[in-house]
Formats: structure tokens, sequence, C-alpha cells
């Protein structure tokens, strides 16, 4: 009996421990060779053993430091880092330890989120004496990079022959290089098939000559070489997964099959690859090709999760005002605030941290305010009533952004759009949404209510691609197009008393030649137009005409004789 208490209690200890146990997310830049995994999170280098568990710190500078590679030896771990208050490449032991400067050619600076960084560490030769690097020391430009090699042991780097590259790895043999001749890692654009599409190739370094692998007019990056494939990153499914090519007989197989996240960064020696995905960090066992998410454990006191007060004055991006003008609301760092005019508090209504709220606008009466907020992970409407201080969700199953609702006039509606292209109208009390109507090519962002809530007036693009003013008629549920697209019509309000609307229209021509070309230019094309909405509307300027009076003359007036003086 006791070994069985034992036992349980043993169970429950360990089962406890499991449940209390939360698994790290947001793991970047993953690699992994032989028991080893490394990863970035919150700018640091971390390691853990191939199982998962508890991860080990490795690095603590201020700085950032990114794509940790371990040597095909497992002795060390190549990394760039900000040690020297520039981008440089630098190398450790993969057991932890004091960094070595590696290289010392200045970076270009900070770039743009979609220009990633420069120095970026790419995989290692197979002897394990170099590590293969990216730095952006193009003429062209200073996001675009190519590739050097740098010895362990320090020296000047050794600039490849290949012009320009993004990821890339060695073969087996070191003798070639599996690239992607374009780099666009750090570009977050969706199923992209434009000029900056990736494909992989094979340079031969020896004999100079490059072969194309891959055709796709998608994203194909992150190419890895084992053995007689080559695998790579493709979002042939629409999702961005991992691919196999089969040097021998050129097939394509796909190998794993995320449907939520993009698998990013895939990384590996020895038959493995880890990747992030959602977040999390997945190992792909190349012989088996089965993959799973490795549960990864991280236990340090990160001050970025630390509660602090931070003033949100600078951080506002949209507001509005109170009816009457006594208060606006702003939406300041993904919160809502109502400030007073002149006396009173500032009151934040949201209270969520962790959730990020946008759009607030007033009700007409003063009661309500409506929002965008992600609590549920999409964007959805949600009304604050100040009479009796509660917050309502008004939609559900949102897959798609919408933009800024606005109130009809009676306080009752909210009309917005969506990149889908729809118009819609929400009513508050139901929860019912009715469709307006739906541009062809281009979202409609331009919509407005008249002053008695019964009509909507918007532009929608035309096939000439051209917007033209239309209204919608509550009553009857059907658009009509006022104006013809021949012209550039856009902003169209209402007028106070409902009988006239204004619009901004590009129909103005004025002619003038360029100084410098045989160019004609049109300029100051946009003028404020006005369309009376009923025949017996009268005109919103009174004609006036002017003409010259006739002045009077001494034609036809009686004469008088002027009277001579007397001698």
């Amino acid at each position: 009996m006791k070994k069985i208490i034992g036992c349980l209690v043993i169970i429950l200890f360990v089962l406890g421990a499991f449940l209390w146990a939360e698994e790290a997310r947001v793991l970047r830049f993953p690699d992994v060779n032989r028991d080893l995994i490394v990863f970035v999170y919150a700018g640091d280098i971390w390691s853990v053993p191939i199982t998962g568990g508890e991860a080990r710190r490795l690095t603590s500078h201020v700085g950032l430091e990114l794509f940790p590679k371990i040597s095909p030896d497992g002795r060390w771990i190549a990394f760039s880092a900000e040690y020297s208050g520039t981008r440089q490449v630098y190398v450790m032991p993969s057991t932890g330890g004091l960094p070595r400067q590696l290289t010392y050619y200045n970076d270009v600076g900070a770039l743009p989120p979609r220009g990633g960084f420069d120095y970026q560490v790419l995989d290692w030769t197979p002897d394990s004496r170099q590590i293969l690097f990216r730095a952006n020391r193009t003429p062209w430009g200073p996001r675009m990079g190519r590739y050097f090699l740098i010895n362990v042991e320090g020296g000047l780097e050794q600039p490849l022959v290949i012009p320009e590259a993004g990821g890339g790895s060695f073969s087996p043999t070191g003798d070639q290089i599996v690239y992607t001749p374009i780099s666009r890692e750090w570009r977050t654009w969706k199923r992209y098939q434009g000029g900056r599409a990736q494909d992989v190739w094979i340079y031969d370094l020896k004999k100079n000559e490059a072969q194309r692998l891959t055709t796709y007019p998608g994203t194909d990056q992150h190419p890895i070489w084992y053995k007689d494939k080559i695998y790579f990153v493709s979002d042939r499914d629409l999702v961005l997964n991992i691919y196999a090519y089969d040097l021998k007989t050129k097939e394509i197989k796909q190998i794993t099959h995320h449907t939520e996240y993009d698998v990013l960064w895939p990384s590996g020696e020895g038959g493995k690859i880890v990747y992030e995905n959602g977040g999390y960090i997945y190992l792909l066992d190349l012989e088996t090709e089965k993959y799973h998410r490795v549960p990864i454990e991280i236990h340090f006191d990160n001050p970025n999760l630390m509660p602090y007060f931070k003033n949100v004055k600078d951080n506002i991006t949209r507001f509005d005002l109170s009816p009457q003008g006594k208060q606006a609301v702003f939406e300041a760092r993904g919160e809502i605030f109502t400030v007073p005019a002149k006396e009173g508090v500032t009151r934040n209504l949201s209270q969520t941290p962790g959730v990020r709220e946008i759009f607030p606008t007033w009700s007409p009466d003063g009661r309500y305010i409506a929002y965008y907020s992600d609590k549920t992970g999409e964007y959805e409407i949600y009304l604050f009533d100040r009479q009796t201080r509660t917050t309502r969700q008004l939609t559900h199953g949102s897959h798609i952004w919408r933009f800024a609702p606005l109130w009809s006039p009676d306080s009752t509606k909210l009309l917005f759009s969506d990149k889908n292209q729809w118009l819609q109208f929400l009513d508050i009390q139901s929860g019912k949404i009715t469709q307006v109507d739906r541009a062809q090519r281009f979202e409609i962002t331009h919509y407005a209510w008249s002053p008695d809530s019964r009509w909507i007036v918007y532009t929608k693009d035309g096939e000439n691609g051209q917007a033209a003013v239309w209204v919608y008629s509550l009553e009857t549920g059907k658009p009509r197009q006022l104006t013809d697209d021949m012209y550039q019509d856009f902003q169209p309000v209402f007028s106070t008393c409902g009988r006239y609307l204004f619009f901004l229209s590009d129909r103005t021509f004025n002619l003038t030649f360029s100084s410098f070309e045989q160019d004609y230019l049109y300029t100051k094309a946009t003028k404020i137009y006005a369309i009376p909405l009923t025949k017996d509307t009268p005109p919103l300027f009174q004609e006036r005409i002017e003409e010259e009076e006739i002045s009077p003359t001494d034609q036809g007036k009686k004469k008088v004789d002027k009277k001579q003086s007397p001698d």
C-alpha cells in the first residue's frame, strides 16, 4: 500500500509540474545539430536539448543576437550581434562562453522591417572551418546582399562570385551551394507572384555554373541540402510549408502540412531540420519525414514582460468627438480612452493590455462608443454603453479586415466596409448585418449617411477603374448610381438639410507644359461639386446677372439760356 501511495504521489507531482509549466512562444531563427537546438528569444540566444525542456540562456547583451548556426562538428555557434555597436559575425562555444568577433566591416545600419538585418549567418562549410554569411554590400542598394565566407579563426572575409543572394546552404561536399538569387524572406506579402518571387538554384563553386531547380511563380525559399534532396519552403498550397526536391527524379514532394501558420526560418544539420510555426519550434526528421512540436520552457526575469506605466500621448492613432464636444475618445496603443475637453478625468474604457482596440466612434446621441477589438483573435465590433457601463460584442466570425465604422444619425446602425470589397451596415440592437453593395476592384472606403438615416452615399469603381457616386435606399434596399465614371469622384457627403450632395471630383483640366520635357501636365484637378437631390431643390447659388446701366446725357434736356450780365 505504501508503494502504491508513493507512486501516486510521484505521478501527481510530475503531472502537476507538467501542467504548471508554461510552454514558451515567439521562438525565432532556430537551428539543430545532433542533440542540440539553438534559437533566439527576446533578442538573446538560447539552447535546449532536442527533446525539449528548460532552455539555457547563452547570450545576454542589450542588443539583438540573431541567426545562430551550430557548426557541423558541434563545437561552435556562429551568430550575428551588436556588441561593438554595429552588427557583426561572432562565434562562441556551443556550450556557451565568451563570443569572439570575426568581421569588422561596418554594417549598413538599421533597415525597415521588410529589409531585415545585415550580416545574416546562413551556414558552415562541411569541415567546420568557415562560416557562410550574407552581407548587404551591393552597389545597387543597402537591402541587397551577397555571400561571404569568414574563417572561424578570423582574418579577411572572402566574397563568393554569386552577385546577389538570399538564403542558402552548402552541399554535403561543400563544392556547391543551393540558394535563392533574390532575398525576400523578410517581406510578409502573402501568395506573392511578382518580380521578387524566389526560385531555388544550385551554384557549382568549382565550375562557376548555375542551375535553376524550381520554376513555381510563387515563393520558394530557405533551401537546405541533405543527401540527394533539396528541402525548401514554398506556398504552393497557399501556406508556407516544407517541400523536397529530388535531385535524381526531379520530383517535388510536400513534407509538412501546416494550415494555419507559415513555416519560417528552417535550418539544420545531420538529417534534422527545425523551423518556426506559430511562434513554436518544430523538429523534422528527414529520414522518416515526420515532424512534431518541441516543448520548450523559458524561465528568467524578462523585463519586457513586466507591467509598467506608459504615457501614450504620442501613440494616438484615431479619435472622435462627443456630440456636444465636451469629451473626446482616443485610440492609443491599443486602448480606448475618453478625455474631457476642459475639466474631468481621463478614463481607460477597455483596460486590456493583451488585446488591441481600434477605430473608436461616438454615437450621435452620446450613449454609445463603438470600436473594434481583436479579443477573439479577429477584429469584431464591440459596443460600450455609457449608461449601463457595460460592453457588448456585436459581430462574430470575422475573418477579414474591416475599415472604420460610421454611426447613422439616429444612433441605431453602424456602416463599414471590408477587404472583401463589401459595404454593409449593422443594426446594433438585432446584430443583423445588411450588405449594401460590392466594389469590383478597389475597396469602398468613402461612405456617409443622410441626415435622416434613410440613405447611404458612397463611391464605387466602375469598369474603367474610375470611381462614381452611388446612393443606397434603406427602404427599397437598392443602390443607384448618381454620377458616371468619366471622372474620378470621391468623398461624397449629404448636406445638413439633406437636399444636396457634395463630393470631390478630378474633372478640372488645367493644361500646362513641362519646362524640361515635351509633356502635358494637368494640375489642380480636384474641386468641390454639388448635386441637388430633387427637381424642386433650388440652386445652391442663385444666378446673378449684372448689366451696365446707361448714364443720362444732355440730349433731350430743356436748354436754359444763360442770363447775360448787364452792361
